[in-house]
């Protein structure tokens, strides 16, 4: 059975409302492209581009620890306990589990790291940020700039 894990936003039926788990890549599935979803993703494969929140929905990513994820992320929370290697828009949230590991850029109002996970990276912390701000933020995506590729990737080159 799965459980409720979020809550609807209050104009779609109050506080009280909640939202099941919408999306799940399960494990040996493999993923390219863009994936747009409300409510909570749950991925356990392999997942290669960009996994974006849509507007207006409270949202939620959750990385296994069998996952291996190299993406650009935008939610509200992010939880990683798997690979993953990518810039992360955690809005609200991010956690990062044993024995999980984030290589990238990270914006978050909360970021909390397990011991036994390994960030490599930088973080930038949002927590001044206006709700309406944050909403807007959310909706930028990332620019070129802020692409990155694994420090694998660029050690295998050489």
């Amino acid at each position: 059975m799965i459980k409720r894990v979020l809550k609807k936003p209050k104009e779609e039926g109050g506080e009280n409302s909640e939202a099941l788990i919408s999306g799940l890549l399960g494990t040996g599935s493999r993923f390219e492209g863009r994936i747009s979803f409300s409510g909570a993703l749950r991925i356990d494969g392999v997942v290669h581009g960009e996994i974006l929140c849509k507007s207006g929905w409270p949202s939620k990513v959750i990385i296994t620890e069998n996952a291996e994820v190299e993406a650009n992320i935008v939610a509200d929370e992010v939880i990683v306990s798997g690979s993953l290697c990518g810039n992360i828009k955690a809005i609200d949230r991010l956690e990062l589990r044993a024995p999980g590991r984030i290589e990238g850029l990270v914006y978050s109002s909360d970021f909390s790291i397990e011991d036994g996970a390994l960030f490599q990276g930088e973080c930038i912390m949002i927590r001044n940020l206006a709700d309406d701000e944050k909403e807007a933020f959310k909706l930028e995506g990332f620019y070129e700039i802020h692409r990155q590729s694994s420090i694998y990737e660029d050690l295998r080159k050489d």
